[in-house]
């Protein structure tokens, strides 16, 4: 197995004396990497370090860390490790599982990274990885570039692997001889990756035994070709700010417009994560004519004079401490009284306790009386149909600071008022 052509083409080789940080799990992908690299280092004058995160998602995950921590030890390769609470930080960031985990495995390796002077971070996604994003990105519904699959160098992050094939891999592993760990979630069916790989890859691969490797070559020839769009879109747009004249979108080629209006989002600084073709859709729309349209984050676009201008969120305010009677609340006004009212919300704030009112943040978290537990207010948000746009709008009521009720989803359990009386407050929303 030689990766240096592939690690050449894409720049991913360190300088000499550099540090490439690996993502070790103690799987069989990423221990093949890091013993790669840490010999390559060794004949090419730079160091493989490793970074481990403990999810502490499984009764095995102790016995990873400690592999990972045993098998650098032996080679004399340079270890790190940290422990996170996936499932805690769910709730504190509103993300699922899978989201969450990897969020906190790149942000150790970041800072990791950062700590030891650290060029570059390796990760063990390979060919057969590739594969599978861009199946799963096809049955989502994707354009070309979710056909990309996996990038081989992006913000730091290189992939080693990315051409070379599982049996490479394996091959590697049994011809030096290297012990690893299996994650038990591998064959885990709810997952759609795995039911992907066990499941329906073996027909693909009935129909065709070189599909991975067509697949991998239709990935790389789209790559090419979307960077190639992605220059003619950039250069149709002034080359800073978020506004561009609508004429000249609208005369682009319909294939560039989406490209266009995608590049102009990504200078809002939000990420495009919850962007998808029907707002690049509306946007269009918007700009053959004139007004204001909502976007996910609290941003906006507003098309006046033939130009169309991108607004970042504002600031959300700090939190409003509420008194009886009518108070403002972004663009609308909330009603707290002490006598119920229809349609209203009820919380209880006892006597010497401030009552306030500000927008949601990714922290937030209510126990209703109809769940088990505590929920993320993001996600009962998204349950009720309230779009990321809307959301920015939405009060979350708080009591002494803590979040008590939201409106349009309910009062937390141990805000809910016990016995009719003066601790009791009834909270209606209006709009302006």
């Amino acid at each position: 197995m030689d990766l240096t052509p592939w690690m050449e083409r894409w720049h991913m080789l360190p300088q000499q004396g550099g540090i490439v940080l690996c993502g070790v799990s103690g799987g069989r992908d990423s221990i093949c990497l890091l013993d790669y690299l840490h010999r390559l280092g060794q004949r090419r004058g730079f160091t493989a370090a490793a970074g481990h995160l403990n999810h502490l998602m499984r009764p095995t995950a102790q016995r990873d860390e400690d592999f990972v921590r045993a098998f650098c030890a032996e080679r004399g390769i340079p270890f790190y490790t940290e422990k996170a609470d996936v499932y805690g930080l769910c709730g504190t960031w509103g993300l699922t599982v899978e989201e969450t985990g990897r969020r906190a495995r790149y942000d150790f390796l970041r800072r990791t990274a950062a700590a030891v002077g650290a060029e570059r971070i390796a990760t063990a996604h390979h060919r057969d990885d590739l594969v599978e994003t861009v199946l799963l990105q096809l049955l989502r519904g994707t354009g070309p570039q979710g056909l990309t699959g996996i990038p081989p160098v992006r913000d730091g992050i290189i992939r080693p692997l990315l051409d070379t094939p599982r049996r490479d891999i394996e091959q590697y592993i049994e011809e030096n001889g290297l012990a690893y760990v299996t994650d038990e979630t591998n064959g885990d069916l709810h997952y759609a990756r795995n039911r992907l790989r066990l499941e329906v890859w073996p027909m693909l691969e009935g129909i065709n035994p070189e599909a991975a490797a067509h697949i991998a070559r239709t990935a790389d020839i789209l790559r090419r070709e979307n960077a190639y769009l992605d220059e003619q879109a950039a250069a149709r747009l002034p080359e800073a700010g978020r506004a561009v004249d609508c004429g000249a979108l609208l005369a682009a080629p319909e294939a560039l417009r989406p490209r266009m209006l995608r590049l102009l989002l990504e200078r809002l600084g939000t990420g495009r994560k919850d962007v998808g073709a029907v707002h690049l859709a509306a946007l269009e729309r918007l700009a053959a004519g004139e007004g204001v349209l909502a976007l996910p984050g609290g941003a906006e676009a507003v098309c006046r004079d033939g130009v169309l201008t991108l607004r970042p969120a504002a600031a959300p305010p700090e939190e409003t401490v509420l008194r009886e009677g009518e108070n403002p609340f972004g663009g609308g006004w909330l009603l707290v009284s002490r006598t119920p009212m229809e349609g209203g919300l009820a919380l209880r704030c006892g006597p010497g306790q401030v009552l306030t009112a500000r927008r949601w943040r990714r922290d937030d978290r209510l126990a209703l009386a109809e769940s088990r537990g505590a929920r993320s207010v993001k996600r009962l948000l998204a349950e009720r149909g309230v779009t990321p746009e809307k959301r920015e709008t939405i009060p979350v009521l708080c009591v002494d600071g803590a979040a008590a009720a939201v409106w349009g989803v309910g009062t937390d359990r141990s805000f809910l008022p016990e016995v009719s009386g003066e601790n009791i407050y009834y909270i209606i929303m209006g709009e302006n």
